[in-house]
């Protein structure tokens, strides 16, 4: 091990509760999310033991709120250029040791192709503004979290498509009309996200027995 090393710490959206983006810098990402927080923690304690001095710090949001993809790519090849600057290692929470739906393949795949040291952690639990944070636990109590606030989304758009289809005409640009009207609402799409005359006609079309 070199005795510099950069911490990277990574995360997945929340499309249900508007996080998809994170601040450039890592303490604002780690104020804006509790997953970043506790990974900037837990490398930080680790530098500490080593001792290795934590050179650099990079934070990264995926694209798709429930799988790793390849947008990580580009922060990696950042990470690189930045370890090979500074002679450093890149050191990560290796979630997936005890929480196999929070892998991340393209983590390590890209890692190796760009070839340079990735070091993984354990998530063991550590203290995080006072407080034991576990996240294991953590990750398991937000998917119950979000498949309550999912089916919530979902009633609520049900509704909303029910209200905009019995007051706007069948016609040309009717698709448009219910997802803006719906939009104006705050009615959010089953997905979390704004309505687009694309998934309004998709939604109905899936269910057109529920709308009549």
């Amino acid at each position: 091990m070199r005795e510099a090393c950069v911490g990277f710490y990574w995360t997945l959206p929340i499309t249900w509760a508007d996080f998809r983006r994170l601040p450039k810098d890592v303490e604002g990402a780690a104020r804006a999310s509790r997953t970043i927080r506790y990974q900037r923690e837990r490398v930080r304690l680790w530098a500490k033991e080593q001792p290795c001095r934590l050179v650099g710090e990079i934070a990264f949001v995926d694209v798709r709120n429930d799988r790793a993809t390849e947008a990580v790519q580009k922060d990696l090849e950042d990470c690189r250029r930045l370890c090979a600057r500074l002679e450093a290692d890149l050191v990560y929470v290796n979630f997936e040791e005890r929480n196999f739906w929070r892998t991340n393949p393209y983590l390590k795949n890209v890692a190796t192709g760009l070839d340079f040291k990735l070091i993984g952690l354990s998530p063991d639990p550590i203290p995080v503004d006072g407080r034991r944070f576990d996240p294991i636990a953590h990750f398991k109590a937000s998917r119950v979290e979000e498949r309550e606030r999912m089916r919530d989304l979902q009633e609520e758009a049900f509704e909303g498509l029910e209200r905009a289809l019995s007051t706007i005409p069948e016609g040309s640009g009717r698709w448009q009309a219910i997802a803006e009207r719906l939009n104006r609402e705050g009615v959010l799409s089953l997905k979390g996200s704004a309505w687009t005359s694309e998934n309004v006609r998709k939604v109905v079309g899936r269910h057109r027995q529920a709308f009549g």
